[in-house]
């Protein structure tokens, strides 16, 4: 029992870490700042910064709004077009699809770790714990050196293999000149999963080298009083 509560808080580290910084980056935030860069790429079609990191910020907007806002029908590019055609707008909420869905498996994995973590300090103390946790984050580095590896390589054989584990079919390739497009270049997704994979790994490694001190403090045998 004790090896199967371990494994389950091990297991769920990783998806908990991930997903939460995860929804960190998709807030407005992030945007700014990646358009800030000197090295951005500037729309192919001439769009100014402005208009084109407002459209941008809101639509990062629309995943943390409840479904069917409609904000993104509404939306229009500086020439008064409509700033997203059908296939786009069809992405975006296959995006917010997955998006809810793996927040909600965090949201749960997160529960049921806490559970889990609550039975292995009453039944095995604190020590359980924080090797599990320790453990948890050599894993979540494990992971993040071998996809960091995978984005070295080729980050568009990466970028495409993501996009078809989530997604049917060829739904997430646009034409150059579509808005979609023209927000998030790849250069934004390739800072993107830096960033991300860089906050997951300090909190990991920091997880590991301090869980597994306090799991060795926690196991060292007490001392024996003094007479």
């Amino acid at each position: 029992m004790r090896v199967l509560l371990r494994l389950m808080v091990i297991i769920a580290l990783p998806v908990v870490l991930t997903i939460t910084v995860v929804r960190l980056v998709t807030l407005p935030w992030y945007a700014a700042w990646e358009y800030r860069k000197a090295n951005f790429p500037p729309d192919p079609l001439g769009m100014e910064t402005a208009d084109r990191l407002q459209l941008a910020r809101l639509s990062i907007h629309f995943l943390n709004l409840p479904r069917g806002s409609g904000l993104l029908d509404d939306l229009r590019l500086p020439d008064g077009a409509v700033a997203f055609n059908a296939r786009e707008l069809q992405h975006m909420d296959d995006v917010k699809v997955v998006y809810d869905r793996l927040t909600l498996a965090a949201g749960l994995l997160l529960a049921v770790g806490a559970l889990v973590g609550w039975a292995l300090v009453r039944w095995w103390g604190r020590a359980a714990l924080w090797g599990a946790l320790s453990d948890g984050g050599l894993l979540t580095l494990l992971i993040l050196v071998l996809l960091g590896a995978w984005m070295a390589v080729g980050f568009e054989a990466f970028f495409t293999a993501f996009h078809g584990i989530f997604f049917t079919g060829d739904s997430w390739l646009f034409a150059y000149d579509d808005t979609l497009i023209r927000l998030f270049p790849l250069e934004f997704w390739s800072d993107a999963g830096m960033l991300i994979a860089g906050i997951v790994g300090v909190i990991a490694l920091a997880l590991a080298l301090f869980g597994r001190a306090v799991q060795k403090r926690a196991e060292r045998p007490a001392e024996a009083s003094p007479a």
